[in-house]
């Protein structure tokens, strides 16, 4: 059976499950939010899984989200940029932090967790040395017809949850239709093969990176639409989970499946909204999601004979 199939039944037991222990599970409410913020976690994790094809991890993400959150609101709340023109300035910073992590990892010879976990320290200790740790929200008008195309319903379908559908089919073309995703996969998979037959492993890898981090500043702008709210803490688990959507999904070194991380992200969010609702600990809540993932991460690699960053054996 496929791994896609497979996760969709793993997605509806749960629903089933969760239900029946809290019937208001099911009211529209809560199914809304349940898309919202798997949408805006989705948009990290599709990030991630052209890193983790390539062989790496991004530890970054959730301060690099929090960093674009802040650039935006000064870019249009101190700067009087519009909403849509402030979206520039943001993505550029994300691509130059991207290729920042990308070029020292593989310039130095240091694994991409290790300097983007640096990078996470240095770039939050920036943040909160610039605001003191303050909070902020957004004075503007927040009824602007970009905000309403970022974050706007369709019917009773929120757009940003639209939104993620069109970024996870365009990443899927992106990896299965195109030479920069088949660079990555061999990059991923064999480092010498990749080598001998022409790929530029140091451009393919940085140009996963600055993706990551892309995605990263995205999500920080369909964020701040929701929101209108900026703050040094923001999704900072994001990075975790956004990894074990990748890994549910069946991503590793050489592979990854777009579509099962999109499906992981919503297990794991279905998972997260209904042990809220039912008054579970969050912290039994993360034992289930650290359950899942070593089962899925130990399925994939007996199954496929592989090491998850290490290519095939």
């Amino acid at each position: 059976m496929r791994t896609e199939a497979i996760l969709c039944v793993i997605l509806v037991a749960a629903i089933v499950v969760i239900s029946v222990i809290e019937p208001s599970f099911y009211s529209y409410e809560t199914l809304a939010l349940i898309t919202i913020l798997s949408a805006e976690l989705g948009l990290i994790a599709l990030g991630q899984a052209f890193v983790i094809a390539s062989g790496e991890i991004d530890l970054s993400a959730a301060a690099v989200l929090s960093l674009s959150l802040w650039v935006y609101d000064g870019f249009a709340t101190g700067l009087g940029f519009s909403l849509p023109l402030a979206v520039i300035p943001t993505l550029i910073l994300a691509l130059c932090i991207g290729f920042i992590h990308g070029y020292l990892s593989l310039k130095m010879d240091i694994p991409g967790f290790i300097v983007t976990f640096v990078g996470m320290v240095i770039w939050k200790g920036i943040l909160t040395a610039i605001t003191q740790g303050e909070h902020e929200g957004y004075l503007g008008d927040k009824s602007t017809w970009f905000t309403n195309f970022l974050q706007g319903y369709f019917g009773p379908v929120p757009g940003v949850f639209l939104w993620f559908i069109v970024f996870t089919a365009a990443f899927t073309v992106l990896l299965t239709r195109t030479r920069f995703g088949n660079h990555v996969l061999a990059v991923g998979g064999n480092l010498t093969v990749a080598r001998n037959i022409g790929v530029r492993i140091e451009r393919t890898k940085i140009l996963c990176f600055m993706l990551s981090s892309l995605m990263a500043a995205v999500t920080a702008v369909f964020f701040f639409n929701r929101q209108f709210y900026v703050a040094c803490d923001v999704m900072v688990e994001a990075p975790l989970f956004a990894i074990c959507a990748c890994v549910i999904g069946g991503c590793r070194a050489g592979y990854a499946n777009i579509l099962g991380t999109a499906l992981g992200v919503l297990i794991i969010i279905v998972i997260q909204r209904g042990t809220a609702m039912a008054g579970i600990p969050a912290t039994l809540y993360m034992a289930v999601v650290g359950l899942i993932l070593l089962i899925f991460a130990t399925i994939h690699i007996k199954a496929k004979g592989i090491h998850w960053l290490g290519g095939r054996t």
